[in-house]
């Protein structure tokens, strides 16, 4: 990988990674949402519809699983890392630095996965309301 297309990549990463996320759905999946904009399943394009659906079953799951266990885990690991003599702090900080990292990535893909899910949902919406 050459030097300007790693530096691109990591622009957009960074770019991801402080985006503010104005969400215009609740995270739930298509079916949940079709009820809620009250959207009738017929009208809709159905190839948009399974789209969305495909891409909810795509959502990636969290690093650190759900809840505050995970976290929990990593100050343990850390706090544990720290009693070995010598070399203690400094596997302690590649480990923070390590899950930093993970942690990071998470919210990128995350938040990546959630900007395509969205567009897809509003492009059933347009479909459904465009058949009216």
């Amino acid at each position: 990988m050459s030097r300007p297309e790693l530096l691109n990549r990591f622009n957009e990463f960074w770019r991801d990674f402080n985006t503010v996320n104005r969400w215009k759905f609740p995270e739930s999946s298509p079916y949940s949402l079709q009820r809620w904009l009250d959207l009738d399943l017929r009208r809709v394009n159905y190839e948009e519809f399974k789209r969305a659906e495909w891409m909810w079953n795509r959502k990636p799951r969290s690093f650190l699983g759900e809840g505050v266990s995970g976290y929990l885990l990593l100050v343990f690991v850390a706090s544990l890392l720290l009693l070995i003599p010598h070399l203690g702090i400094l596997l302690a900080a590649a480990w923070c630095l390590a899950m930093v990292v993970a942690i990071a990535n998470d919210t990128v893909r995350r938040a990546r996965w959630r900007r395509e899910y969205e567009a897809g949902m509003v492009r059933v919406i347009r479909s459904g309301r465009e058949a009216k």
